[in-house]
């Protein structure tokens, strides 16, 4: 019986140590860079197109300063209306301290159904630029 509880604790010990070995907290690397959003200055781009067709937008966004580099297109919602924004990664130091106006392409497949749509850029807090798109 002092055998069977001396090697159950044994291999509980043994459990225990592998769990705790294999644990991946310090596998992530760190990300220091800044995420914030940017508000929208223009966009360009096709006001009709064809069901599953790619379409592109030109999407012009001021960042904070030159070292702003597009991360992603973030969804927002202004008083219950469905929209688009994007979101810059600064990185944590930056010599360019001037604000500038850059751009990025942003592509979608059109909607299976025919019809007008909306895409909405948010281009303050509460308003939106809105291209409206007829497929066909």
């Amino acid at each position: 019986m002092k055998k069977f509880k001396l090697q159950s604790l044994a291999a509980l010990l043994f459990i225990v140590t592998v769990l705790t070995s294999c644990s991946s907290d310090t596998d992530t690397p760190k990300d220091d860079n800044i995420y914030k959003s940017s508000f929208v200055t223009e966009v360009v781009g096709p006001v009709t197109g064809n069901v599953n067709q790619e379409l592109s937008y030109s999407v012009s966004y001021q960042v904070e300063n030159g070292c702003g580099q597009f991360h992603q297109m973030t969804d927002v919602n202004f008083n219950k209306v469905d929209g688009y924004q994007v979101e810059v990664k600064y990185p944590p130091t930056c010599s360019i301290n001037a604000p500038e106006i850059k751009r990025t392409v942003y592509k979608l497949t059109a909607p299976a159904a025919p019809g007008t749509y909306y895409l909405r850029f948010a281009k303050s807090d509460s308003e939106f630029i809105t291209t409206t798109v007829v497929i066909k």
